[in-house]
């Protein structure tokens, strides 16, 4: 996994962001559709977001690899800036995917909050509360 894999990742959380950001449908039909699709994006948000800290972790090697004398030198607060700063788009990257996973989570939530709410609405519709 390099740059390839995070820009391949990027782009992949780019589409998953647009879709997050549409106002869903109220029918029941869509909105069942759209749970069953928070589910598959959970999962493969945790995935990549998996491949995210390898990816970060790798990264924060090489830096040291890199500049491990100089680092050795600097406070050690310093030096997780120095090496933070260094993988940034990584860092960046494993953040935006945390919060992906964790909007698919809310949505589902509201989803499922919703789909409840309509059905108990219909039910004392039907028995003439």
């Amino acid at each position: 996994m390099e740059a390839a894999d995070i820009k391949a990742l990027l782009k992949e959380c780019s589409d998953m962001q647009a879709w997050l950001e549409e106002v869903p449908s109220d029918e029941p039909k869509e909105m069942t559709d759209r749970l069953s699709v928070l589910g598959v994006y959970m999962a493969r948000s945790g995935n990549m977001l998996a491949d995210a800290k390898y990816l970060q972790d790798k990264a924060r090697s090489m830096v040291f690899v890199e500049h491990g004398k100089s680092i050795l030198k600097m406070p050690a607060t310093v030096s997780t800036k120095f090496i933070d700063s260094q993988v940034g788009e990584v860092n960046y990257l494993v953040n935006w995917l945390d919060r992906i996973n964790r909007t698919c989570v809310h949505q589902s939530d509201s989803m499922r909050t919703l789909l409840s709410f309509m059905k108990e609405q219909l039910r004392l519709n039907n028995t003439g509360y």
